[in-house]
């Protein structure tokens, strides 16, 4: 009996400490058991979004596509508008930091003055985000742009086709401060440099703006009423395009003689309108909806400890007359059938 007692206590004993070793071997050595089950997830984080600003249809289309991405992964994203202000975009970051969010996602108007955002944040260890505009100071996890140079390209050759590779043309630009207007101005002007010398460019400092557009484009038809074409650096300016050929009796429908070819840049609802309408040729589109859910992606890999791609690029598409109608293209989305 007392042999059958010692017998038993070894075997419970023997059984009992390979329990145990198997424990340790799933559970790991130092982890509780309810940890086991513990996966990194998205949901409930907080984002801090400081928008380029609202009173463009594109920045309107991306921040819908962003807030709809972010609500579907289940983050709680705060959106700032930044009002095309670099001055309030600065003081905008600079502020998201303060309210220690799980991630900062910024559009810059200006990516040097927004530096002073990005540096608050690395030293307060939140992620950073950019969107189409990199800071050229401090540290941030992604960036998802579209190839500003290649549709700067894109408007050349467009415009260059239109008017006959020879004449004189107008280029908008975009804010001096901007890099997207920067990459798009120097896409074109090399463009135009390389491949067609018989083509005169008189470039504007119109900032974005379509008040401006108007005003200069108005002198400028004053000054030479033999300007053929215009590339703008965005749709938004061609509105003020509009406004002055029609001051000045040049607005004339495609096809018709005397028509001044026009060029936008984005694929907004109302470029696209235009098209179908005659008084826009073309439009350099780029896909704002494709940007911000590249981007939202990004940061909830980055929740998830999963990898993702630290540099995302949106190639441009020409949308003219013959496509215009294309229900993939982002100006078509809210479009009745």
């Amino acid at each position: 009996m007392k042999h059958l007692r010692s017998i038993s206590r070894r075997t419970i004993l023997k059984r009992s400490v390979a329990i145990a070793a198997a424990t340790l071997i799933v559970g790991g050595l130092s982890a509780p058991a309810g940890a086991i089950a513990a996966v990194p997830t998205a949901k409930g984080k907080s984002v801090q979004y400081v928008t380029f600003g609202l009173q463009f249809e594109y920045q309107v289309a991306m921040v819908d596509g962003i807030k709809k991405r972010a609500k579907d992964s289940g983050l709680n994203l705060e959106t700032v508008d930044g009002k095309g202000d670099p001055n309030l975009q600065m003081t905008q970051a600079l502020d998201a930091v303060s309210r220690k969010p799980d991630a900062l996602l910024v559009d810059p108007v200006d990516a040097k003055l927004i530096t002073a955002g990005v540096k608050k944040a690395n030293a307060n260890n939140v992620p950073v985000f950019m969107m189409e505009n990199a800071p050229p100071e401090g540290k941030y996890d992604a960036l998802v742009e579209f190839d500003n140079q290649a549709g700067g390209a894109m408007g050349a050759d467009t415009v260059a086709k239109l008017v006959g590779d020879k004449g004189t043309v107008l280029e908008l630009r975009g804010s001096v401060d901007s890099a997207q207007a920067q990459a798009r101005h120097q896409g074109f002007i090399d463009r135009m440099k390389s491949k067609y010398p018989n083509i005169k460019v008189k470039s504007l400092n119109t900032e974005w703006n379509a008040d401006n557009a108007y005003k200069m484009v108005l002198d400028a038809l004053t000054q030479d009423p033999d300007i053929k074409g215009i590339f703008s650096h965005n749709d938004e300016m061609v509105r003020g395009v509009i406004s002055a050929l029609r001051q000045t009796n040049r607005l004339v429908p495609a096809g018709k003689p005397g028509h001044l070819f026009i060029v936008g840049l984005d694929g907004t609802p109302l470029a696209l309108n235009r098209i179908r309408a005659g008084t826009q040729d073309a439009s350099v589109g780029q896909n704002p909806v494709a940007m911000g859910s590249d981007i939202v992606d990004a940061i909830v890999a980055g929740f998830q400890g999963k990898p993702y791609p630290k540099s995302m690029h949106i190639e441009p598409v020409l949308i003219t007359k013959a496509n215009v109608d294309d229900p993939t293209l982002w100006g078509n989305f809210e479009r009745k059938k």
